[in-house]
């Protein structure tokens, strides 16, 4: 048998499983491109934008933040600056909790679409499990329709109505071992995260007034 005849001898279930199949990989794709990116230029961000904040070159920190806008460690350091700098006392009395705020935001964003594939981990080999049951039970009734009994008239149907649940368990394996990949790596970009948050909070609290921060 062809994939595409595996795939409808199924039943009607596939189409949910293929849909979950989908879905996984759109968010394997989309997660790995994003955290691969964030997790390349932490270290060296890092850096260079604490060597600026130290030196007080605030124009090439500007700079570097405009030119890595869609890293989070850029979006923390140009917060701090614009809360720390805020006209409004109230926000500059509060600015190390917002930037706290932030860093717990950026966080959230990072595990965005993890929720789903440990759902669809869990969920799919039941769904598979369903498939099957039912094609075992149409099964059963095509041979009390046919007034014919014995395995080999039914062995036809549950091979195929297996298929249902094998599907199932292979989407929830690979969605399973994606989940916990990336959050592994989220948890460790977290802490390099906090740890960047520390030490920028660090030096702006000891900036002089003067230096415009």
């Amino acid at each position: 048998m062809t994939l595409i005849q595996h795939i409808r001898s199924g039943g009607f279930v596939m189409i949910p499983l293929l849909l979950m199949s989908f879905a996984t990989w759109a968010i394997v794709f989309e997660r790995w491109l994003r955290l691969r990116k964030v997790k390349k230029h932490l270290k060296s961000f890092s850096l260079e934008a604490a060597n600026l904040l130290l030196r007080g070159d605030f124009d090439s920190l500007e700079r570097l933040c405009r030119l890595n806008e869609k890293l989070p460690q850029a979006q923390l350091v140009q917060f701090a600056r614009e809360r720390k700098n805020s006209k409004d006392s109230r926000i500059q009395k509060t600015w190390k909790e917002a930037i706290e705020r932030k860093r717990q935001a950026i966080n959230l964003e990072m595990r965005s679409h993890l929720w789903l594939l440990g759902t669809i981990a869990t969920s799919a080999p039941f769904v598979g499990l369903f498939g099957t049951v039912v094609g075992i039970l149409q099964s059963f009734r095509d041979m009390a329709e046919k007034g014919a009994g014995g395995f080999a008239v039914v062995a036809s149907g549950i091979s195929e109505a297996l298929v249902a649940t094998a599907a199932g368990i292979i989407v929830a394996i690979v969605a399973l071992l994606a989940y916990n990949f990336f959050q592994t790596q989220v948890s460790q970009l977290v802490i390099q995260l906090r740890w960047f948050v520390d030490e920028i909070l660090d030096i702006l609290s000891t900036e002089p007034g003067d230096h415009g921060v």
